[in-house]
């Protein structure tokens, strides 16, 4: 071994107790803090919203939902909302784009609000105002023999 290396090696160096502490607890803060930031970007960033997992769901007598009117139905392991209009009937997925929540029909206004953040959404899925990213997704519907049915004839 050459000098330099020996001088390295015989070099005892002892870290106090003071500057452990201050690294040990200067690690254990920015873990912490990356964790919550970690969680906060989370909750900020959009979800992904699948309508998949159910082919055909019946939702019940075309005369249970006058026109005006919109409920909230089980569509295979989602939420669909059902709203029936001057037109016919509309479906949407019930969760909303921003974080999740399930979405409403406000009948006075005449659109689709989510009560977590005050998104709302017109009567084709658009986003009229709030922090909704993006549309909700459609869900074909159609009246089979006097019956509303979900996903399709």
């Amino acid at each position: 071994m050459d000098r330099m290396a020996e001088d390295f090696l015989a070099k005892e160096e002892s870290i106090s107790r003071r500057t452990f502490l201050d690294w040990f607890l200067g690690t254990a803060l920015v873990a912490t803090g990356l964790g919550f930031l970690g969680t906060f970007l989370a909750y900020l960033w959009p979800r992904e919203v699948r309508t998949a997992g159910a082919e055909r769901v019946e939702v019940g007598p075309e005369s249970d939902l006058p026109e005006g009117k919109g409920k909230v139905v089980k569509f295979g392991n989602t939420s669909a909302i059902v709203i029936h209009t001057r037109e016919g009937f509309v479906a949407f997925s019930a969760v909303c784009t921003h974080l999740g929540c399930i979405v409403k029909w406000d009948e006075e206004k005449g659109q689709i609000f989510c009560p977590c953040h005050a998104g709302f959404f017109d009567i084709k899925g658009n986003v009229v105002s709030g922090p909704p990213p993006k549309p909700l997704p459609p869900i074909p519907v159609a009246v089979v023999n006097g019956k509303i049915v979900l996903g399709g004839a």
